[in-house]
């Protein structure tokens, strides 16, 4: 329970956050150790962020009509950062989830809302910091931006404070390191959190 007594999170400026490597930290990254496809694989993508990105990626990749995942970081400002970058908050970064699909953009991002909390800010459970915050980045903000709306006002219904979930346009997707990719697979005994509300969408 530490992190009720911690400072509370504050998100860096630009000018604050640190200046970043030159040069990717995964450039070339194995296959997907389960689905065999690649990380960096083109096709219909979208980037979600609902906390600690193993627990995260898991759902997706077991998700019908999902091609490929991979674990990165997105929505800040340090170029090319580092695992230990982003969990010093100074990066801006939130941990993500790239997920390339072939099914409705509605189902994807119906089973990110649905899988934690997004009403908690910069924290879920006892993972605390910015990069642990709701955000999810899209070519079509405007299909998304009603579902977590519509979310929002359900989760309110049930005595919940607002929704914290970030929607904006696609932002550049910086790649984690091999170790963190398909982690629950490679390590099944893996921290693996649950934040659920257990509300649906509907």
């Amino acid at each position: 329970m530490g992190f009720l007594f911690a400072p509370k999170p504050v998100m860096v400026t630009a000018e604050n956050a640190l200046s970043g490597g030159s040069t990717p930290v995964n450039p070339a990254p194995a296959p997907h150790a389960v689905l065999g496809t690649a990380l960096d694989m083109p096709g219909n993508d979208i980037l979600i962020g609902i906390g600690c990105f193993w627990g995260a990626e898991k759902l997706f990749w077991e998700m019908p009509g999902v091609l490929s995942t991979s674990v990165g970081y997105a929505g800040g400002f340090t170029p090319n950062p580092t695992y230990r970058e982003v969990c010093t908050g100074r990066t801006g970064h939130a941990e993500v989830v790239r997920v390339v699909f072939d099914c409705p953009l509605e189902d994807i991002v119906r089973a990110a809302l649905e899988a934690h909390d997004p009403t908690q800010g910069y924290r879920q459970g006892n993972d605390v910091g910015t990069q642990y915050r709701s955000l999810i980045c899209t070519h079509e903000p405007e299909k998304v931006r009603p579902l977590v709306d519509a979310y929002g006002a359900k989760l309110a219904a049930h005595g919940y404070p607002a929704i914290t979930t970030e929607v904006t346009d696609m932002q550049p997707f910086y790649l984690a390191e091999e170790e963190h990719q398909q982690y629950l697979h490679k390590n099944p005994g893996g921290y693996c959190p649950v934040h659920s509300t257990g509300i649906a969408c509907g």
